[in-house]
């Protein structure tokens, strides 16, 4: 110390004024501090003669949340000032760490409470469908129906006959024999057939 140049000496000093606790933890904090304070003209002589102002300059850099704890007890002994600044440290750590896992399970609670609806179709069994899904369901449904008439109209075009396309299941067709449609005799058409004229004529009148 004794052949250390006065600007370094005061380079130092600078930068021990100027120190902030900011990122650091107490302990890099106390390290970077002590290694400075070594070349403050203030720690010359006696401890006893620059403790206090050792101990206010330590407090002045702290982070708040610390400082906030340590500073009302107006500690004067450094040693006793540091370790104190670490309990205090170690608090706040586990003051933060609580508040995130309270925030944690809240959220936990809250998404069980409240799940997405991709969560919900998934605990129900469901595959997720996003908005165009709602058109390929539409889709597909149109398409079942589309699909069943195709059946309604295979199913007609089996019962049809195939040579006149009329339906008469059960009945040999009697297109171009000649034979009435109706009594299935020779010499007249359906539209002059006796048999169908006597029904007409025994059907009972129900507009009077």
């Amino acid at each position: 110390m004794k052949y250390f140049p006065n600007s370094a000496r005061t380079a130092k000093e600078l930068e021990l004024l100027q120190l902030k606790q900011g990122a650091m933890s107490v302990s890099e904090y106390t390290d970077k501090f002590e290694e400075l304070f070594r070349f403050s003209r203030m720690c010359q002589g006696a401890p006893r003669d620059f403790e206090e102002w050792k101990c206010i300059k330590y407090e002045g850099g702290l982070r708040s949340e610390i400082l906030s704890s340590v500073g009302p007890m107006e500690i004067r002994v450094f040693s006793e000032l540091v370790n104190k600044s670490r309990i205090a440290e170690e608090c706040v750590r586990k003051v933060v760490e609580a508040k995130n896992d309270r925030r944690e399970s809240h959220r936990r609670e809250h998404n069980q409470k409240y799940p997405t609806r991709g969560q919900e179709c998934k605990r129900r069994g469901y595959s997720q469908r996003f908005p165009q899904g709602r058109n390929d369901l539409a889709a597909n449904r149109n398409f079942q129906g589309k699909g069943r008439e195709k059946q309604i109209v295979a199913a007609s075009d089996v019962l049809s006959c195939q040579r006149c396309g009329g339906h008469h299941p059960n009945r040999p067709c009697r297109y171009g024999s000649g034979l009435c449609y109706n009594c299935g005799k020779l010499g007249h058409l359906v539209r002059d057939c006796p048999h169908r004229k006597d029904r007409e004529t025994a059907r009972p009148d129900f507009r009077t």
